[in-house]
């Protein structure tokens, strides 16, 4: 059995299952090197395939997440007289909203009558529409697309990602939560007696996330690339300040506990002009800490209502607000809640996943698709490609160690900063290891060097650890009811073993968005971080994305050395050879 899944929306991906399990996943921004690529991801589609050597003819079904995507013009749509009709009144509905709504208020549930209606009224247009570009790349017959509502595929993508049903679980609350997504913005979902039932949904028009986006970009950033740097700032500001600006925003956004949804005070595309109403005299960080403590407060009274109301306690989450560890993190504290798992990397990018797990049960009713293990689910390179490229450069030394694990392991411990391309690479917005930059956590300094030398993060943004999986207890006030293998969770750090990795913890509130390290996942990166611990005791690491600030984690032996060679980076280990610039 071959599945495809495919997500076309924000960093556009591509996953292949073959059996049970999900073979091959990668983003469409690794290939053509545009961040956070918003698309068809042609070239995704056609690595996934070439992986598993087969053509578009093996495939049983091919689903594509979400079931009424934005017009791009990359669908060639434009001269289609029911996508400018789509796009005619979806122009009138944005008027509706900035116009008429924010001065009559009662318009809300006529406006969203009007797009329930007209996206229910294009839908089967627009779909033919995309299965004729589709059949461009993937030559199938029609009955073998399916496309897939978008919040059903985040919840599909949580529920088998999970360790949990392989485990003998089979009663869980499935969480979901992004800025929209086919209509909505939020679902809860149950999985009892072998079926998945949504109990509770929030229109996009009532948004938490798009509330978050909305304060983003009123602080001067990027919304939908950046609101982790609102998350990373929040910790600065003073209490009574953050309560204060909490005081103007608290009711902005409630939880309906009897439907299990989210209520915004107005509509929530409208919060950003609400902003400029009510918080154009507030300190930056005071915002960013009141709309923290927001988005926490109001899922936490979404989580425990639905707890409340199915009595299950083992929860899944998925959707782009899940990639809030801090919310992660108060999540995984409560006492209600058992087991938590948040899928990695859960933005759009992770329907790809979901998709395929989709695909699976339509095939096969009575299975269940194997959950995810480790990440390294991209492309790899042999060490004749990567020798026929490094033989061009200049100004280099190429080493090729007997012992490369050690070398670098060596290197770390002298204080130098290496960056990481090895095997595949790890699919996701996290590096885990194999697309990396390398460091020794203890030095405080690191942080400057590395900023200077290729990362120019924001001053207050902290980088994160990797921990070997038997030295979690010394570092972190470990939350055992939760999975820390793909860097989705926030903990408290230990005061008796801090220093040993403070370059990689939140300079203010001393959290680390730690990778606990399990040898079975990298062996070889295991290595590195033994011999390191051998050398000097410490078994953590200091671990970024391989990188320069602003574009695509590397992708290619390509990428790495143009990414070496444009940066301060003094070290690069690439396959079996460690160059330095001399």
């Amino acid at each position: 059995m071959y599945v495809l899944g495919i997500s076309p929306d924000h960093n556009a991906s591509a996953a292949l299952l073959k059996g049970d399990k999900v073979i091959v996943c990668v983003s469409e921004e690794r290939f053509n090197r545009v961040k956070n690529y918003f698309g068809i991801p042609k070239k995704s589609i056609k690595f996934c395939l070439d992986f598993a050597g087969i053509n578009a003819s093996s495939l049983d079904l091919v689903v594509v997440s979400s079931q009424i995507p934005p017009p791009l013009p990359e669908w060639g749509f434009e001269n289609k007289t029911s996508i400018n009709l789509y796009r005619f009144l979806k122009s009138i509905y944005s008027f509706l909203i900035d116009q008429v709504e924010w001065r009559f208020p009662p318009m809300r549930s006529m406006n969203e009558f009007i797009y329930s209606l007209v996206s229910k009224a294009m839908k089967g247009s627009i779909n033919r529409e995309r299965i004729r570009k589709l059949r461009e790349i993937v030559n199938v017959s029609d009955d073998k697309f399916y496309f897939l509502d978008h919040h059903t595929n985040h919840a599909v993508t949580a529920l088998y990602g999970a360790p949990y049903l392989s485990e003998g679980v089979q009663e869980i609350v499935i969480l979901t939560a992004d800025a929209e997504g086919d209509g909505l913005s939020s679902t809860v979902s149950i999985f009892k007696d072998g079926q998945l039932k949504r109990i509770g949904k929030t229109s996009l028009n009532n948004s938490l996330g798009n509330f978050y986006s909305a304060i983003t970009k009123f602080l001067g950033m990027k919304p939908g690339e950046h609101e982790y740097k609102v998350m990373g700032l929040a910790p600065y500001a003073p209490k009574e300040d953050t309560q204060k600006v909490y005081e103007i925003i608290k009711n902005w956004i409630t939880v309906d506990e009897k439907n299990l949804q989210f209520k915004t005070i107005v509509n929530a595309h409208q919060f950003l002009k609400l902003c400029h109403l009510k918080l154009s005299d507030k300190r930056f960080d005071h915002i960013s800490a009141a709309a923290q403590k927001l988005l926490e407060e109001r899922m936490l009274e979404l989580l425990q209502a639905s707890i409340k109301r199915t009595g299950i306690k083992t929860v899944v989450a998925s959707g782009g607000v899940f990639m809030n560890v801090k919310m992660n993190k108060l999540i995984a504290e409560q006492r209600e809640v058992e087991r938590f798992f948040v899928f990695p990397s859960c933005g759009d990018e992770s329907n790809a996943f979901g998709a395929c797990y989709f695909g699976y049960k339509t095939l096969n009713t009575n299975g269940t698709p194997a959950p995810i293990k480790d990440l390294y689910l991209g492309p790899e390179f042999t060490d004749k490609e990567i020798s026929k490229l490094i033989r061009k450069m200049k100004g280099v030394k190429i080493n090729i160690p007997k012992n490369i694990e050690y070398e670098i392991a060596l290197l770390l411990s002298k204080g130098e900063i290496v960056a990481r391309f090895y095997d595949r690479s790890e699919w996701g917005a996290r590096a885990l290891g194999n697309r990396s930059i390398l460091a020794d956590p203890s030095n405080f300094s690191v942080i400057e060097k590395i900023n200077k030398m290729i990362k120019n993060r924001d001053f207050w943004m902290p980088f994160a650890p990797v921990i070997l999986d038997e030295d979690k207890e010394k570092y972190l006030k470990y939350l055992s009811n939760s999975s820390g293998d793909y860097m989705m969770m926030a903990y408290d750090t230990k005061d008796t073993s801090r220093d040993e990795m403070v370059a990689a913890i939140h300079p203010y509130d001393k959290t680390a968005r730690a990778q606990i390290l399990q040898k079975e996942f990298n062996p070889k990166l295991w290595e590195i971080m033994n011999y390191f611990r051998r050398l000097t005791g410490r078994g953590v690491l200091l671990n970024t994305s391989f990188n320069i600030h602003g574009e695509p984690i590397v992708g290619s032996p390509r990428d790495a050395i143009d990414v070496f060679q444009r940066s301060g980076l003094k070290y690069l280990a690439i396959g079996p050879y460690i160059i330095s610039k001399v």
